[in-house]
């Protein structure tokens, strides 16, 4: 192999580390999780839909269009008409109807305690 090809992929692998140390940095989920603190939701859900212009991420639409991503093993598990409660400073969403009464916490799915 040549020297130039051998350059060109130690390049192109460092380039891809630092890609994804970019899109899953520790700082991206903790601005994440901060900004989750920081909304306060007591609506219904209007709509649910999946952005596929933005790696598949699914998303809840309640009250006037404003909307919240999920995590895509919530999906099935809520549903249009459905009330959605998530009081300021946590990061946990309360799903409720008639029927039944479901929590989900974002830092669950991080792994963080």
């Amino acid at each position: 192999m040549s020297r130039n090809k051998i350059l060109t992929a130690i390049l192109f692998i460092i380039g891809i580390l630092f890609l994804y140390n970019r899109i899953f940095s520790s700082e991206n989920v903790s601005g994440f999780l901060d900004e989750m603190r920081e909304k306060e939701i007591k609506s219904s859900i209007t709509g649910k839909y999946i952005n596929h212009n933005n790696h598949n991420i699914p998303f809840l639409v309640y009250g006037n269009k404003d909307s919240i991503i999920i995590y895509k093993d919530w999906w099935d598990q809520i549903f249009i008409g459905d009330s959605i409660i998530k009081p300021k400073g946590s990061v946990e969403i309360r799903i409720k109807n008639s029927n039944r009464f479901e929590k989900f916490n974002y830092e669950d799915k991080f792994g963080l305690e």
